[in-house]
């Protein structure tokens, strides 16, 4: 009888355990499963159905090659941040549709493109660093990736509406993934519970762009008010590119209203809010957060750091030019591997829509799988030296897209890598060829979770100093 309640109890309270343990530090978490479970291991969490957490290579091999007819994406939640018409929420014909439509936004032409801007942006907020201070470089890396998102991607010009669109889109963020708007997840499921962020949003989305807005205090309804601001203004945006002409502008906004289907048709007012929306929560924190990290990593290795410089100093010399950020090839090895050892998404999620065997084990449709990104790329019959940093091994051999995935993999790898990356490498070169970056010496970071994503705690305190 006491052993049955005990085990009761084990069994109501380790989801919630799981989901505690996961918040304070997912790589710890993800390394104490694997140590006790195994490479196939069962993980229930709060709110959720439980999943499978697969780490063993030729498996997870198996299932990030998988195609549409056997597997389907699982969200793992994120139905709870974004609308159901997302890119990262289809599948089938219609995720390769709209695949198709966006790829031009985001190949390496238009990527390119983008630079000047990136490099205007990152220098303005570069000089704005508090000096002779300890403070988190989160802040500055966020300020940075959302302008650079609403200058790139929605063609937002600087000034009143640029700052109250950033305004409204980071308190958004911080709410929807803050515990308001959790708890109402795991009460209502995060579908029905992001239907309902919908309908309240009503209210704010049919006041005038020209008119002031105060969003509610209201718990739940000032996130719905401040969603239903950005949807309006976003319609004011579209109607602005309309009335330029989207094939005068580049932005990624313009490059989405030119777009076609295969029978002509332009994508929908809706669905363009639901992409834009996407790519925002896709691109924010992951973006800056895997800057944080790559800085992380290399105040923390001088040797690494110096040929950075010494790198950045050789290829830009006469001026400093954002299209040749793309020969910065150690500088980019330095990306790759503070993303494998740091990756902001700890996995990618799999459902099953047929049945398979799975290391020995049969499994039924329907089953969720999660093949982990940070067990995988840390694992030791893959990477030498799999807790050390060393960017060489990238330079070396270029890791197979099956071991070494931080933006996913498959046909659901993510939009915007290429965008990320050619960012963080005007940014990373921008600071630390104008600033000595040095860590608090009295703090080790460690990895949290913060909603769907995994960075350095404190928000990694650093101090820094103009290089004379």
């Amino acid at each position: 009888m006491f052993h049955t309640l005990r085990d009761r109890w084990q069994g109501a309270i380790e989801p919630i355990d799981n989901l505690v343990k996961i918040a304070r530090d997912p790589y710890r978490f993800l390394d104490d499963l694997r140590r006790k479970s195994g490479e196939l291991a069962e993980l229930r969490m709060a709110g959720m159905p439980t999943v499978l957490v697969c780490s063993e290579p030729d498996a997870v091999r198996q299932l990030l090659t998988g195609s549409y007819d056997q597997l389907e994406r699982f969200a793992g939640g994120v139905e709870l941040f974004v609308d159901p018409l997302a890119l990262i929420l289809t599948d089938d014909e219609h995720h390769r549709q709209r695949r198709k439509l966006l790829n031009p936004a985001f190949n390496a032409e238009s990527v390119r493109a983008f630079g000047p801007t990136m490099l205007e942006i990152a220098d303005g907020v570069l000089d704005q660093l508090p000096q002779g201070t300890t403070f988190p470089m989160v802040g500055p890396m966020q300020d940075i990736t959302m302008r650079v998102i609403l200058r790139c991607l929605f063609g937002v010009a600087e000034g009143p509406r640029f700052e109250e669109l950033r305004t409204l889109v980071v308190e958004y963020l911080q709410g929807v993934f803050g515990p308001d708007m959790l708890a109402l997840g795991a009460a209502l499921t995060p579908t029905r519970a992001h239907v309902a962020l919908m309908k309240l949003s009503r209210r704010a989305r049919a006041v005038a762009v020209d008119v002031p807005f105060t969003p509610s205090r209201l718990p739940v309804q000032r996130i719905a008010d401040r969603l239903g601001r950005i949807h309006a203004l976003l319609e004011a945006e579209i109607d602005r590119c309309l009335a330029d002409g989207p094939e005068t502008r580049n932005d990624v906004l313009a490059l989405m209203l030119r777009a076609r289907f295969a029978d002509g048709q332009p994508m929908s007012r809706e669905e363009l809010h639901a992409q834009l929306l996407m790519l925002v929560i896709g691109g924010y924190e992951t973006t800056s957060l895997s800057l944080c990290w790559a800085v992380h990593c290399l105040v923390n290795h001088p040797e690494a750091l110096a040929r950075v410089r010494a790198e950045v100093e050789q290829v830009m010399q006469g001026g400093f030019d954002p299209a040749r950020v793309r020969d910065l090839n150690y500088l980019g090895a330095v990306i790759a591997e503070a993303m494998r050892l740091y990756p902001i998404g700890i996995g990618v999620s799999r459902r099953l829509r047929k049945p398979m065997r799975l290391l020995g084990r049969d499994l039924s449709a329907g089953t969720i799988v999660m093949l982990s990104v940070y067990l995988m790329q840390r694992h030791p019959s893959l990477w030498s030296e799999p807790d050390a940093f060393k960017p060489e091994r990238m330079l070396e051999r270029k890791p197979s897209a099956t071991v070494h995935f931080p933006f996913g993999g498959g046909v659901w790898r993510c939009l915007g890598a290429a965008f990320a990356e050619h960012e963080m490498r005007i940014v990373l070169a921008r600071l630390f060829t104008r600033f000595s970056v040095s860590p608090d010496p009295d703090f080790k970071v460690h990895a949290t979770q913060k909603g769907i994503t995994a960075g350095p705690s404190g928000g990694l305190p650093v101090q820094v100093a103009p290089i004379s």
